[in-house]
Parts: C-alpha cells; sequence; structure tokens
C-alpha cells in the first residue's frame, strides 16, 4: 500500500540521517517545494552527496535489483539539476538485508553505474556502502536489537509514549474481545508489519519493538510476542500521569439524561465530514473538530462491567473547544467540583485512546484497557472497578510469559 511503503521509507530515511549526522556532516531533508528529486543532501567539507533511498518490505533480489536500478536512475536526474558538483548515492534499505545480497546489489550497482555510490542498510544497524569514501559508514550487523547502531548512547525513549501505548494495545488485541478494543488483530513477524497494521511510521515501531525487548518485554524468535506481560502492564499503569479534567454543568435543565442523544449527533457530524488528510487538502484553515468518546467508569458500564454507581459522567476530548461544549450543552462558567454535572478529560495519548475506542449504541467508548487504566487509581472505589475489569478480561493477559 501506498501509505505503509511511505512510513517505511520515511523510517529508513530518518535512519539514514540520523547516521549521517552523527558522523558530523550537514544534512537535510529537502522540502517538496524544492522538487530536488531526493531524499537527504548532505555535505562534508567541499563535496555535496545526494541521497536517494527506497525501501523494501522483503530483502528479495526481485526486489532489490529493480529498486536500486530506480533509485540509481532518479539520483542521476537530480544531480543534473543539482546547482554545482554533487556525487549521487543510491540507497536500497529493508528490515533485514543478507550478506550475499549486499554483495549482489553491489555487483550489479558497479556494472551498470560505476559512477554512483552505493549503499545498503537495515533495521538491525547493518550498513554496507561503495564508493566516493562512504566506506566509513559500513557497519556489522548490531544483535542487540532494531537500530542499535544509531541509537547508541542516546537515552531511552518512553515506553509508554502516546503511540507506544496504542501499539501495545494492537500487540496486545488478540487476546481481548473486539467489542472490548477495536484495533488490527494477527501475528506481526517484524516492526515493519506491526507498523502497517497499527498506522505508524516505520521508525516509531522500530523503536517501540527495540525497547520492549531490551526491557525483557518481547521475543523475537517467532515473530514479536509479549513475555512478562504482567510486569508490563503493572509499569504501564504505573507510568500513568494525572490527566487534565475540567468540572463542567448541564445549560439546561434535564440535559443529562440527552447528553448521549447530543454525542450520537455531534459523532455523525464528525463522520460526515470527509477524512483529516482530505480536508488538510481541501480546506487548509478549517479547524478539526476534536475527537470525543465516553470514558472511565461509565465506560465501563457501557463495556458491561458496571460496578461504581453514583459518579459524575467522564468523556475525553481531544483539545479543549468552548464552541464543542455549547454544541454538547455543557458550559465550565461556574463550574467547579461541588456542582459538577460531568467532566471532560484531556488526554495526553489522544492516539492510544481515540484509535482503540468501540462502539456502542452510535457512542465512542474507551477501550478496556483504556478504562482499566484510568480507574485503577481514580478515589471513588476505582481499584475494585480494576479488579473487576482484570477478573473478566484482563486475568489470561497476566498470565502471559510468567516465570
Amino acid at each position: 500500500m501506498p501509505g505503509s511503503y511511505q512510513n517505511r521509507a520515511a523510517g529508513f530515511e530518518a535512519l539514514l540521517a540520523k547516521l549521517i549526522h552523527r558522523a558530523g556532516w550537514q544534512v537535510k531533508n529537502p522540502s517538496k517545494s524544492e522538487d530536488s528529486g531526493v531524499d537527504l543532501v548532505a555535505r562534508h567539507g567541499n563535496k555535496a552527496y545526494l541521497f536517494q533511498i527506497k525501501a523494501a518490505s522483503e530483502a528479495r533480489k526481485d526486489r532489490a535489483l529493480p529498486l536500486i536500478s530506480q533509485a540509481i536512475l532518479e539520483v542521476h536526474r537530480a544531480v543534473s539539476r543539482f546547482p554545482g558538483k554533487a556525487i549521487p548515492v543510491a540507497v536500497f534499505a529493508a528490515d533485514h538485508v543478507s550478506e550475499s545480497l549486499a554483495e549482489q546489489i553491489e555487483q550489479f550497482a558497479a556494472h551498470n553505474a560505476p559512477d554512483v555510490a552505493i549503499g545498503i542498510i537495515d533495521a538491525s544497524g547493518f550498513r554496507r556502502f561503495s564508493g566516493h569514501g562512504l566506506e566509513a559508514f559500513n557497519a556489522k550487523r548490531s544483535s542487540s536489537g532494531a537500530m542499535e547502531s544509531v541509537q547508541n548512547g542516546s537515552p531511552s525513549g518512553n515506553l509508554f509514549s502516546d503511540l507506544n501505548q496504542w501499539m501495545l494495545k494492537v500487540l496486545l488485541s488478540e487476546g481481548i474481545p473486539e467489542s472490548l478494543l477495536s484495533g488490527p488483530r494477527g501475528h506481526y513477524e517484524n516492526a515493519s508489519q506491526l507498523a502497517d497494521a497499527a498506522g505508524v511510521s516505520v521508525m516509531s515501531a522500530f523503536r517501540f519493538v527495540r525497547q520492549l525487548s531490551q526491557d525483557g518485554f518481547l521475543e523475537e524468535s517467532d515473530g514479536l510476542r509479549l513475555v512478562q506481560v504482567e510486569d508490563l502492564l503493572e509499569r504501564w499503569l504505573a507510568s500513568q500521569k494525572r490527566v487534565r479534567e475540567i468540572p463542567v454543568h448541564w445549560i439546561l435543565r434535564g440535559q443529562k439524561n440527552s447528553l448521549h442523544s447530543v454525542v450520537r449527533s455531534y459523532v455523525a457530524k464528525m463522520r460526515s465530514r470527509p477524512s483529516r488528510s482530505r480536508r488538510a487538502q481541501e480546506e487548509p484553515l478549517r479547524k478539526e473538530l476534536p475527537r470525543i468518546c465516553v470514558a472511565v467508569f461509565e465506560a465501563a458500564e457501557m463495556l458491561g462491567f458496571k460496578f461504581v454507581h453514583g459518579v459524575p459522567q467522564h468523556f475525553y476530548m481531544e483539545y479543549l473547544d468552548p464552541a464543542v461544549l455549547y454544541e454538547l450543552g455543557l458550559s465550565m462558567q461556574n463550574a467547579n467540583d461541588k456542582v459538577a454535572g460531568a467532566y471532560i478529560r484531556i488526554p495526553e495519548n489522544p492516539e492510544s485512546i481515540f484509535r482503540a475506542a468501540v462502539e456502542r449504541d452510535g457512542l465512542p467508548v474507551s477501550d478496556v484497557l483504556q478504562v482499566w487504566l484510568d480507574v485503577s487509581r481514580h478515589p471513588a472505589r476505582g481499584k475494585a472497578q480494576a479488579d473487576v475489569i482484570r477478573k473478566k478480561v484482563l486475568s489470561h493477559l497476566f498470565r502471559i510469559g510468567r516465570a
């Protein structure tokens, strides 16, 4: 698919740019408006290098040679239009490139385009360059995880960033019914497959997989398999920050009883609009409407796990928009915890929340993992509610990979 290819290519492009930058070279990504026809422009001393990168989902000869040929043609054309002298560099990238395939690519290029420098990179740190002094970038495959050679020495990332939480839900989704968590379900052999399924960049998935593996929560002997899941979930829970909650009240008496119908109308209006990507092209100045979904205890009830009674309604809203609040019949004016009829929660992890939300009676509702995370430390009998969800839905997950 074009989108998955773009994600994969962008991931390797970022990987190569970081590699070049760490070597002390100047590097930039040409903007689309420049129409340079290359992915990266690098400078070292008085020399300029133009890099054209082609990425493949599978490192096979019948895929690699046509792609390196295309890269050679495109970078040749870019050099002819570049202001001043420049060295063309064609790069092939894939998750894992064997030594034998790398040799075949080099031999093919040496025979057909001896004036072009050739690069081969993969996600495990393998780098093989030939021509114009680029051999200095060569490196053997790392045994310690994806992109370790580039990431070496950099601080650990946030295992529970927004997109990482979403990818965790994707990896855990096979053990959770679709009615309780929305997301792709399947077996993923590598980070690229996970990226395609989750709709994230390859680079994001590589970093996530690398950190899971480093922290002992992932085995890659038979695809991507989570282990020590109980420890992982407890660590995920401990990482949760206090969510900003805004008390609101109903503008009209009796509005509480009709809030669901108003939210349904709002959601229907959102869905009737073009996709976000289309709107960005067609209406670049038009403001996006914030996504919303039912949260916390009411979400638990709508998922079939009612336990706590008498707690105000909670909704996640992607960002605070007073006009949307008014449309829903809610107001922040003079609202406080004593008179709050509902609470609006502004999430730090919107992609994880809204991508995994399920639908109940026309309403988007937080997924069961999110509800478990949200209620676990809630003062209004949250732990008891979390224990119900853990016992009825998550208990088998806690046993996966237990020593």
